[in-house]
């Protein structure tokens, strides 16, 4: 989490005042490496009320909570490594809810719970000496 010390702290090495204009922090913090997003949620905290930090909090839940992808720069800037990865080279899955089992699936569980019941049944009949292996007297 990008807190206000750390940001007033790299702006005042590089000799500017968090009163600055937005062009000259994203220069310095683009200068220091940073990603562009994280410079935009960092001019956002600099920018927030210090009371009620509701700026902050708009900011977090637009950061955090989002369905987008992530692409690999942001993998390689989270991560701090570099990698390359096109969008054809992953594996990704159909998860439709819809789908459901797939019918060979329903018929290979259904073989498999009418020859248990089947034993089962022959199982009973043995044991309690009834139907097929009942002797006539």
């Amino acid at each position: 989490m990008i807190q206000r010390t750390q940001i007033e702290q790299i702006l005042r090495l590089n000799g500017l005042s968090t009163t600055s204009p937005d062009e000259e922090i994203k220069s310095v913090l683009l200068s220091a490496r940073w990603h562009s997003d994280d410079v935009e949620a960092a001019i956002m905290v600099l920018r927030e009320n210090k009371v009620d930090h509701t700026t902050h909090v708009d900011t977090v839940h637009k950061i955090f909570h989002t369905d987008e992808r992530l692409d690999s720069a942001a993998i390689s800037s989270l991560l701090g490594i570099e990698m390359d990865v096109r969008p054809d080279q992953l594996l990704t899955k159909n998860r439709n809810p819809k789908a459901g089992l797939q019918f060979n699936s329903v018929l290979v569980l259904t073989m498999i719970s009418l020859a248990l019941s089947l034993i089962f049944v022959f199982a009973a009949m043995w044991y309690l000496k009834m139907g097929l292996f009942h002797q006539m007297r």
